[in-house]
């Protein structure tokens, strides 16, 4: 795809056990061409399994990860809980930038709508369904999700950051 590069930074650091669930932590962000990314790497709470998806994707095997992710959502669709819920947004949205990584992006869109709909108050559904509205072509929709996802997080700076970037990227597209 000759567009702008998804990138997806993590931070491989998880603990698990039989009966506790350690969360690892990642962000994204898109790594335009010739400008200078953020230098600050945006960190969230999510389970290891979607670490393992983000880990693949970052191989550049997107196809494994967006099976593995199809995987994770439907082992969960049937679960009750607030963790479970938890867990269908992260998947959702790890199945979005995996298929938004290997071009599958109206299905992307909506596994983001999707996460969006468990936790429409998170931000990190919102920027993922922005990149994959940036990389279809979608810039009104995609300054939209940025802008959303910005006003949720007014006083996380580091998230602040990357949306502005996402911003601007967007709107220098225009």
């Amino acid at each position: 795809m000759n567009r702008k590069i998804l990138i997806l930074a993590l931070v491989a650091v998880y603990v698990s056990t039989s009966h506790i669930i350690a969360w690892a932590q990642t962000g994204s962000h898109i790594k335009d061409g010739g400008g200078k990314m953020p230098e600050t790497v945006v960190w969230f709470d999510e389970p290891r399994e979607i670490t393992d998806i983000r880990l693949l994707l970052q191989e550049g095997k997107n196809q494994l990860a967006v099976d593995k992710a199809r995987d994770y959502v439907a082992n969960l669709r049937n679960v009750p809980g607030v963790d479970a819920e938890k867990r269908r947004y992260f998947g959702l949205s790890a199945l979005c930038s995996a298929l938004t990584s290997s071009g599958e992006l109206a299905e992307a869109i909506k596994a983001c709508s999707d996460a969006i709909e468990i936790y429409p108050t998170r931000w990190q559904a919102l920027n993922n369904r922005g990149v994959a509205h940036y990389v279809s072509g979608q810039l009104d929709q995609s300054l939209q999700d940025y802008r959303q996802a910005l006003s949720l997080v007014r006083d996380l700076v580091p998230v602040t950051e990357l949306l502005q970037h996402n911003i601007a990227l967007a709107e220098a597209k225009k």
